[in-house]
């Protein structure tokens, strides 16, 4: 029975990360082929899936604290943060970014991350990275500039605008993952991010005044939505914790690193998007460095 659980908890993960990259896929296919954009979905997306994640607290869990996020008033600026500045701007810069460029390269320069992560825990511990931690930074670094530049460091394969925007996603996932700390050890994930989804398209969604962009208009276009929402959010992120609770957060974040790869995946074969050698050897680079990571811890 362990084995079967092993083996279900390792395919539930890989199901999430493969669902992580679709999504990315389908907001590329909104952005190219309904001329919807990121401003318009970001925050549809943000408040449809927290609904959905809500919807599932209330009557699921039944958890007599569904409201206490919003109410902790000595954890509520850890809540703005992880809200705002974590999911927020994480999911508008990485769809942004997508729309700039593609999804497959702004998947892989997301997962940049830990090793600003790393960063961020070698100057709190005052402390030079070690030897395997040193590489791992050398390798994120020469992935993303392989990826921007093909080898050419006169020029861009993608726009600077892209490219800022791909790192500041990479940035913002860090905020998502430090920020909520406190917070998560007193209540459950799922609800804080169902708030801090909620949130986030709320505040977006009013200040970029989403009623007045274009939104989707046929039943394909609805499917991809769907695809974001539903399958890029709820599902990859149940299935992700599920598998983390199979076989531990170690193993589980080193299956869902296949997004990167599930995202070019679709991109080319559904979209279309064409690769050179170069930009597989930078998505080599980065994912490598996540798995480097992730064995040290």
């Amino acid at each position: 029975m362990k084995t079967q659980s092993i083996i279900f908890g390792i395919f539930i993960t890989l199901l999430g990360g493969i669902f992580w990259g679709f999504s990315g896929v389908c907001g590329q296919y909104l952005f190219e082929v309904k001329g919807i954009s990121a401003n318009w979905l970001v925050p549809y997306r943000l408040f449809c899936a927290g609904c959905v994640l809500l919807f599932y607290c209330a009557f699921r869990l039944r958890d007599k604290r569904f409201f206490a996020p919003l109410k902790d008033k000595r954890l509520y600026p850890q809540f703005l943060a992880f809200s705002l500045l974590g999911l927020m701007l994480t999911q508008y810069f990485y769809f942004y970014s997508i729309e700039l460029s593609n999804a497959a390269v702004a998947t892989v320069i997301q997962y940049t991350a830990p090793a600003m992560i790393l960063v961020i825990v070698c100057v709190n511990e005052r402390r030079l990275p070690k030897i395997s931690e040193f590489i791992s930074l050398i390798l994120a670094s020469l992935g993303v500039v392989i990826l921007a530049t093909h080898g050419n460091l006169d020029s861009l394969v993608i726009s600077q605008k892209a490219l800022i925007f791909c790192l500041l996603s990479a940035v913002c996932v860090c905020v998502y993952n430090i920020a909520p700390k406190k917070l998560n050890q007193k209540y459950p994930v799922v609800l804080n991010l169902g708030w801090g989804m909620v949130l986030g398209g709320v505040v977006l969604g009013l200040f970029l005044q989403v009623w007045n962009l274009k939104g989707i208009s046929d039943f394909s276009g609805f499917l991809a939505l769907m695809g974001v929402v539903f399958f890029g959010t709820v599902l990859a992120f149940s299935f992700y914790m599920i598998g983390v609770k199979l076989i531990g957060a170690p193993k589980a974040s080193l299956i869902a690193a296949i997004e990167p790869v599930s995202a070019a995946f679709f991109a080319h074969f559904w979209l279309k998007t064409q690769f050179v050698f170069l930009d597989f050897v930078g998505f080599v680079l980065i994912i490598s460095c996540i798995f480097l990571l992730a064995k040290k811890g």
